[in-house]
């Protein structure tokens, strides 16, 4: 039996006046975010490169660009969206804390 192979999610966040499309991180580039513990600022390049298709020089302009709150809305919904965030499903699940 073949295993089943589904498009990864996407979502869009407005960042000032401009829609800005996402989609999920895949599980083997989220088991990649380990490499970068204890260095958050390559971490969020990455989730930027992972989830936008973005080039390291777009993700870092980006980062550089807007306050932490703006960079914040797309990286965290990166985030939620791949699953990686602790209230993930919660709403979903009764059973989980």
């Amino acid at each position: 039996m073949a295993l089943p192979v589904k498009a990864l999610a996407r979502d869009s966040v407005l960042i000032g006046d401009e829609k800005v499309e996402f989609r999920a991180m895949s599980r083997s580039e989220a088991l990649k975010l380990g490499n970068y513990r204890g260095k958050e600022d390559e971490a969020e390049i990455f989730i930027l490169q992972c989830g936008t298709s973005c080039t390291d020089d777009e993700a870092k302009a980006f980062l550089d660009a807007n306050d932490t709150a703006t960079a914040g809305l797309l990286i965290e919904g990166i985030l939620a969206l791949s699953g990686l965030t602790p209230d993930t499903g919660k709403d979903a699940d009764p059973n989980k804390s």
